[in-house]
């Protein structure tokens, strides 16, 4: 009989710490109960074996009867209640034998985690000051996760043995995703439709099959032998057969890596896993099958398919997420041997643990099915065991997953750069004898080009384009079709006879909405187009932004026969002057505007065939815009009336503003409606005239850049630029909504001014037409204006977009003096 002693009165007094943190759940008598239910006694049992003694000899005196519990052991508390009461004696006799003790501590002693602290878990489980705790739920430490990864580590010596895990990876996974079908020879018609695969590589699997076969025997004995086959769930490390079982598995595959490791064991529940399928699948229908199903205890189970679903079902969840981290361990080691760092090596043993772990788990659910009950489902502790280890596969997948995608990116920004630095060296450094070379190192892997419209179109490879001149038209699918529409209109036959056209659609993400827009754009062009433009590789798109200079803009980068760069953006040189413009370098360039006269018919040259009539015929030209329809009816008017006054012949177009949105529409509609004057044929035209205003500025801008040095050199140049000065006004008259105009005649003097200062001029002609017999109608029209000029002014200059030529300074036109700067960002919605 037990000793008693008086309990202690004061509440929630702790007992004596438990030197094992184990509880005994084995039966005991009345009596013996009774006394240690008022003594709030807990039994400790004696480590089965070696691996359950975690904590060295300290625990060899607890293997008899007769149990001493040092109350000063704090650090091994695991009692979950603090009952009130005062400890248990220092000896007590047990009633059962020691086998009896060690059969219990190896079937019971281990409780499962997600019990918390419930009234069995109270009971049974752990206490509420155990290690192995976060958030309410037990877990294991840092310091056993740690001890752990050095165990797992000394099984660890692979030797260089290499296979094809991926296909035996796909092979397990397949045997995976397999279902049992229903049993039912009249439901045999609602089964899946069954895809029969051809592992061509499966005699490579040969050598292993043995291996695989130990692993299958090793895990199987354990998981019926070990104690613990029926899901009850651990409470430590060390205090988990289950764990020896793990390390004895690892110890199998030692000479393997990592991941072939985890594939091979994954493997061999992939055989303990298909057979029971197979044994499911026919047994309706194959003697054989029922005679083995009967062996094993199985026909019950197949007769119960709701309760043998839940529990496949739930063990299915287990193997994907061993599937799904391993197939990420496998993708780590095909990364190159530099890039595997200690972010994936600190934590991949870890991770094998876990898996094989895991397997174990699976291969006891499925060995236990044979044992449970009718209609049993699948109980608590054995849903969180499953629950909890797909917990923390995730995680630790999410981890590696995380890590391996910085790595990869790594690695693509390091190509991308070795690639762009190939290509900077290709256009600069190297000399080429075709221009085909580069062309192909820049597009590869496209290696062929569409040519032709409609039906005409073919595929052709890119070697057609041999000792040509060829134009790169670089946009994107976007911002367009202005250019495509003037240069269908401009690409003659003269231009085909002089250089090819290629156009290379740049996208940095690539959608089906862009293929059905390229397939779109592409389908009428008559020049060539590159073939599968979304395989164009970054280096090559980077190469364009950063080094050519194309942003929104498309540009037009011109290549000699060899390969040379003439010029990285020949569409201001195009649109001013087209083909007088080849071969589009700068010489050339230099060469044409020192040849160049500043004059009307220049300023329409491709714009408005109408006008440039007109001023074959002698006539005078007034070409105006502004967005105020009120201030047009008076500015026409007041021109028809002083044409006929001053008795010439005037033709007056309507050339709208910069960047014509929607609303230039209705006021082109309106002006040919009430026949006030002429106007450009749509927007774009429109468009086009006034590309060619802001491409004469920037060519203009890119000659002084080049010519300038240092200091205001180049600011003295444009000051005598009077060229440049002309079409800084005229930028600054299209970026406005009011009216402005320009008057000219063939070769003779521009006579331009802002609207209501225009309108003034004219409508005071009485003033100065005294003056037109000496000095010329245009003479006394610009006298007069500039008599007219206010002494205050407002001018505005926006810099058109151009591929980074912004200049320090510039003059204003009105008054000569340098302009102020500003930044405008402006979002207009028409």
């Amino acid at each position: 009989m037990a000793q008693r002693f008086q309990l202690n009165p004061k509440p929630f007094t702790d007992p004596p710490a438990d030197p094992l943190n184990r509880v005994s759940l084995i039966p005991r008598s009345a009596e013996q109960k009774l006394a240690a239910d008022n003594l709030g006694e807990r039994r400790p049992l004696a480590p089965r074996t070696h691996e359950d003694k975690p904590f060295g000899e300290h625990s060899d005196a607890l293997q008899h009867h007769n149990v001493s519990a040092p109350p000063h052991n704090k650090v091994m508390d695991h009692d979950p209640e603090k009952k009130t009461g005062s400890v248990v004696p220092k000896t007590a006799h047990h009633p059962h034998s020691s086998e009896d003790l060690h059969d219990a501590n190896s079937r019971h002693s281990l409780v499962p985690r997600s019990l918390g602290h419930n009234s069995l878990g109270g009971r049974f489980g752990p206490g509420k000051n155990q290690a192995f705790r976060r958030n309410g739920r037990p877990v294991f430490s840092l310091s056993d996760d740690r001890v752990m990864a050095d165990r797992v580590l000394k099984t660890h010596s692979p030797d260089m043995v290499f296979f094809d895990v991926k296909s035996l990876l796909s092979v397990v996974d397949d045997i995976f995703k397999s279902y049992v079908p229903s049993i039912d020879s009249s439901s045999s018609d609602s089964k899946p439709s069954v895809v029969f695969k051809d592992y061509a590589d499966h005699t490579s699997f040969e050598t292993f099959a043995e291996l695989i076969d130990q692993i299958t025997c090793e895990i199987e004995c354990k998981c019926l032998h070990g104690g613990e086959s029926h899901g009850m769930m651990t409470s430590g490390l060390h205090l988990d057969s289950r764990n020896t079982t793990t390390f004895s598995v690892l110890s199998l595959v030692s000479k393997y890596r990592w991941d072939a490791k985890l594939v091979l064991v994954l493997a061999a529940l992939a055989v303990k896993y298909g057979v029971f399928l197979l044994l499911a699948e026919t047994y309706a229908t194959n003697q054989l099958t029922k005679s083995l199903a009967l062996i094993k205890q199985l026909p019950s189970i197949f007769s119960r398919q709701n309760a043998l679903h839940q529990r496949l079902d739930k063990t299915r969840i287990l193997m994907q997420d061993m599937v799904d981290l391993t197939t990420t361990i496998i993708r780590i080691y095909e990364l190159p041997p530099h890039h595997i760092t200690a972010a994936f090596t600190d934590h991949i043993p870890t991770a094998v643990y876990w898996i094989v772990r895991s397997v174990l788990i699976c291969v006891s659910h499925i060995s236990g099915v044979s044992g449970f009950k009718q209609d049993q489902v699948m109980s608590f502790m054995e849903v969180s065991e499953i629950h909890e280890n797909s917990e923390r596969l995730r995680k630790i997948n999410a981890y590696l997953l995380e890590q391996l995608n910085k790595s990869r990116l790594t690695i693509e920004e390091g190509i991308v750069e070795e690639e762009y630095q190939e290509l900077i060296q290709t256009f600069t450094t190297i000399i080429h004898v075709d221009v085909v070379p580069p062309l192909l190192r820049l597009l590869r892997p496209i290696d062929f080009l569409y040519h032709g419209a409609g039906v005409s179109k073919r595929r052709v490879g890119i070697n057609v384009l041999t000792q040509k001149h060829v134009l790169l038209l670089v946009s994107d699918l976007e911002n367009i079709e202005k250019e495509l529409y003037i240069l269908e209109s401009l690409y003659t036959e003269a231009w085909q006879q002089s250089f090819e056209i290629l156009w290379v659609p740049v996208q940095d993400i690539w959608t089906d909405a862009h293929d059905a827009k390229f397939e779109s754009l592409h389908s009428n062009m008559r020049w060539y187009v590159l073939g599968e433009p979304r395989k164009l590789r970054r280096a090559a798109v980077r190469f364009v932004r950063e080094w050519w200079g194309f942003k929104n803009r498309p540009i037009l980068v011109a290549l000699d026969p060899k390969g040379q760069v003439m010029s990285t953006n020949a569409f201001p040189m195009v649109w001013i002057w087209q083909t007088f413009a080849y071969p589009f370098t700068t010489a050339r360039e230099h060469d044409l505007w020192s040849e160049q006269e500043w004059n009307l018919e220049f300023l329409i040259d491709g714009t408005d065939p109408h006008s440039l009539n007109q001023l074959v015929d002698g006539k005078y030209i007034c070409v105006y815009g502004g967005e105020d329809m009120q201030w047009i009816r008076n500015f026409t008017s007041l021109w028809r009336s002083v044409a006929k006054a001053a008795n010439i012949q005037i033709e007056m177009v309507y050339v709208g503003k910069r960047n014509p949105k929607n609303g230039i529409q209705p006021i082109i509609n309106t002006i040919r409606d009430e026949n006030l004057s002429h106007t450009l044929p749509d927007l774009f035209q429109i468009w086009f005239f006034w590309a060619r205003v802001e491409s004469m500025w920037e060519s203009k801008q890119r000659m002084l850049k080049a010519r300038r040095t240092k200091g205001r050199q180049g600011f003295k140049e444009e000051e005598k630029d009077l060229v440049l000065q002309e079409i800084v006004a005229l930028l600054g008259f299209g970026g406005e909504g009011d009216g402005w105009g320009l008057v000219s005649k063939t070769a003779d003097l521009m006579v331009r001014a802002k609207g209501n200062l225009f309108s003034q001029g004219l409508a005071e002609f009485n003033e100065w037409e005294v003056n037109i017999p000496t000095s010329g109608f245009l003479k006394a029209l610009n006298d007069h204006l500039m008599m007219r000029l206010p002494p205050h002014h407002c001018t505005r200059f926006m810099l058109p977009e151009t591929a980074g030529i912004i200049p320090d300074e510039v003059e204003c036109t009105e008054c000569r003096r340098t302009m102020e700067k500003y930044y405008l960002y402006q979002c207009c919605l028409e």
